[in-house]
């Protein structure tokens, strides 16, 4: 840039620095600071004088699909590297690509596809194309491509992909929690499809049909399995709902609301566990102990408040599903995942399935998704969030450089995203390098963490964004009366949404959430311009989107949880450069997370075929991407978008407080919410839930909303302030027998 001789202010100049860093072309093999742990061949390590003779003693081995080398004198961990001239590490397969800790002296490369027994069901079409799926974590269209300014907002990578793509200015996931809303859009299917609405159920559980809620079975007892154990480290959404006095975030605290489920699963991994067990004819799950009571015959049914109880099922519906990247597999790509891209909490266990046991939802990563060896089955393991005090000011920014190298590697943990963009960078280069030598393309899925809490980054990060102090706040902090208490979910820093936090915590909040956009952001950025530096830009697909919104404050509310449109709302860029007609586009049309699937399978040629389960329930948006300029078009491809989320409020005089269901089992839930978005409006409706038939009782609702977005650019977030339902009865009407429509005529569980 041009600063006509004067020295550009410090902000500018790391911001330069952050963009030229990530757009600097990558070595061409072996990821430095990363270490592949685990699969070592039999006698290592070997003598190797540097990176490039390991990587040649690696290509002499048969055996060898990877290598790790150490130089000389490199210690790390419980790990030396004793050798004179450098350790070479040759590896007969993947334990876990990547290890979760910073190592200065190490590198790494992915050299060869693992050797796999399985067979696609098809063949790729003619001259195919690539696909680099990309999704963040708790990311809503706070960035510059969605007409934030420059000035208080750093986000240079992702606006230099919308420069390329085409920009979806409304686009909405189907619920605003993480695990719910990834089995959705990685399946094409809606939350009622599965009934999954929190952590406790996955799509590849059984289905066991009508349950009885309430209801306990006495009879034959096959067995008693407890549900604990599975790793919920991840899920940090359970560990900070606790609120402080004085609004603060405070420790985990286990409320009664959250011990409806255990961590690995309710009533969903009972039916599980019951229908692959030939002998099991019933099973009850019962909260109170967190149980699964697997029964061979029953002799009576007992009312017990909490517990939930059906018969032996079947995995021939939702868990037969083909996933968004298991169809790709089956047509003959390769599949690479890393990252979050199904949810890493909760889990199974149990199961005869050992796939099916462990933390996750589904467990490790659902490995039917992706080519043998290439996913990060535990990101929690490898790519997990350190905690840092949201209460201060200096503990969440760390002392590291821009690009993530720590300044005490010894003290401070690994970046999370820094971890996830070198194990996608080391599966890119092993993807092409496949690609160049037998024409296999590739479907390559990274899940990146921030802005998801804690706000951990680079401290250098804070230096490119206004004082904390000069941070704009909500323009309206608090609910408005005329919205109804059950649509907001209680989060901190907020203690009630009636009363506004500090405008210092707000500021820091806000500060710090922007900041991790930032850090994500140069690490998008470097698995970008890896996919340019090898000649891959013109032949891939790039998607790149979140899992749903978040709120800053806005009405009161913080975080997600909610069908508020900040809670919906997610950036939605898709570059597909043999449509050269969208690149640098936007569009106004609606799209929903769960279009995403068939809008890939149209673009690249890939259909459906026998063997695979393709009734899915998004609408492809190719004919979008054809014509980005038609909004006649864009109207009749999506008239509208819908999501939902669940009520479980613990006070009924109180529906705001501790409401948010995360591990309440779906039979147990009191509401649940349904929100319609047209061009113009936004309709919520709140009725309450039976949970024996898993439906909404329309009769018996906690409130309706109406808010109008007909002025609505886009760019504001403080757009759904006061509830206009009674302003607009005619549209409250209209849209509330259309809502009604759309959810009683969907396929269901």
């Amino acid at each position: 840039p041009v600063f006509n001789g004067a020295m550009p202010p410090l902000p500018l100049l790391l911001l330069a620095l952050l963009f030229s860093a990530a757009s600097s072309a990558a070595p061409t093999y072996c990821v430095s600071t990363s270490n592949f742990p685990g699969g070592d061949l039999a006698g290592m390590p070997i003598d190797a004088a540097d990176a490039l003779a390991c990587r040649t003693k690696c290509q002499s081995n048969k055996s060898c699909v990877a290598y790790t080398f150490q130089a000389a004198g490199c210690q790390y961990g419980s790990t030396k590297c004793t050798s004179a001239v450098g350790c070479c590490f040759l590896k007969s397969h993947i334990d876990q690509t990547m290890a979760p800790t910073v190592d200065l002296c190490s590198c790494s490369e992915l050299l060869r596809v693992p050797p796999s027994p399985f067979k696609p069901l098809a063949a790729p079409p003619k001259d195919a194309k690539n696909v680099l799926f990309i999704v963040v974590d708790d990311l809503r269209p706070d960035l510059v491509a969605y007409g934030q300014s420059p000035k208080t907002h750093v986000s240079p990578n992702i606006k230099k992909l919308a420069d390329s793509a085409l920009l979806f200015e409304h686009a909405y996931c189907q619920i605003a929690v993480c695990a719910p809303s990834r089995n959705s859009f990685m399946t094409g299917r809606r939350p009622d499809r599965a009934g999954i609405y929190n952590f406790l159920d996955h799509f590849r559980h059984a289905s066991c049909g009508t349950t009885a809620p309430d209801y306990k079975h006495t009879g034959t007892v096959l067995r008693i399995e407890k549900l604990t154990g599975c790793n919920t480290d991840g899920d940090a959404d359970l560990a900070a709902l606790a609120v402080n006095d004085d609004g603060s975030a405070g420790p985990l605290v286990r409320l009664p609301q959250l011990q409806a489920g255990g961590d690995c699963g309710g009533s969903g991994q009972c039916c599980s566990l019951c229908s692959e067990d030939a002998k099991c004819t019933h099973w009850t799950f019962r909260p109170d102990t967190l149980e699964c009571h697997l029964f061979q015959g029953v002799t009576s049914r007992v009312h017990m408040a909490g517990a939930v109880s059906g018969h032996s099922g079947n995995f021939s519906t939702h868990a037969a599903w083909t996933s968004m990247p298991e169809h790709f597999k089956n047509h003959g790509y390769l599949t690479l995942g890393t990252g979050k891209l199904y949810h890493p909490g909760g889990g199974g266990v149990h199961n005869r399935d050992p796939d099916m046991n462990g933390p996750g939802l589904p467990p490790n990563e659902d490995p039917r998704s992706w080519s043998d060896g290439l996913s990060m089955r535990l990101p929690e393991t490898v790519a997990a969030m350190p905690g840092c005090n949201m209460d201060s000011n200096t503990s969440c920014p760390i002392n590291a450089t821009l690009d993530g190298t720590l300044a005490n590697p010894d003290m401070d943990k690994q970046f999370c995203d820094r971890i996830v963009a070198d194990d996608a960078i080391a599966k890119l280069r092993l993807a092409v390098q496949n690609y160049a030598a037998t024409g296999q393309p590739f479907w390559l899925g990274a899940g990146f963490r921030k802005p998801h809490l804690t706000f951990r980054f680079p401290r250098p990060f804070l230096d490119l964004l206004p004082p904390m102090n000069e941070t704009d706040v909500a323009a309206h902090p608090t609910l408005d009366p005329s919205v109804p208490p059950i649509a907001h979910a209680s989060n901190p820093p907020q203690g009630s949404p009636y009363v506004p936090v500090e405008r210092s915590v707000a500021q820091r909040w806000r500060t710090f959430y922007r900041a991790s956009i930032a850090w994500m952001d140069s690490q998008v950025g470097r698995l970008l311009n890896e996919l340019d530096a090898l000649g891959m830009t013109n032949t891939t697909m790039v998607v790149f989107t979140a899992d749903h919104g978040w709120s800053l404050g806005e009405q009161g509310q913080w975080r997600k949880m909610n069908n508020f449109e900040n809670g919906a709302r997610v950036p939605l860029l898709v570059r597909t450069p043999w449509l050269p007609q969208s690149a640098g586009q936007r569009t106004a049309a609606l799209a929903e997370l769960i279009d995403v699937y068939p809008t890939l399978n149209d673009a690249l040629g890939v259909p459906f075929v026998a063997g695979e389960r393709g009734d899915i329930d998004g609408t492809s948006l190719l004919p979008i991407l054809q014509n980005p300029l038609d909004r006649e078009l864009a109207v009749k491809v999506k008239p509208y978008a819908w999501s939902q989320y669940p009520r479980c409020p613990r006070d009924p005089a109180q529906l705001w407080q501790d409401n948010q269901c995360l591990q309440t089992d779906r039979t147990a839930m009191a509401y649940m919410g349904y929100t319609l978005r047209t061009p113009d409006f936004r309709l919520t409706l709140w009725p309450k839930w039976d949970g024996a038939t898993l439906r909404p009782l329309w009769n018996e609702s906690a409130g309706t909303e109406l808010y109008s977005h007909k002025s609505d650019t886009g760019c504001s977030f403080d757009t759904e302030n006061a509830n206009m339902n009674g302003t607009f009865p005619a549209e409250t009407a209209q849209l509330t027998a259309l809502l009604q429509q759309l959810v009683a005529n969907q396929t269901r569980i």
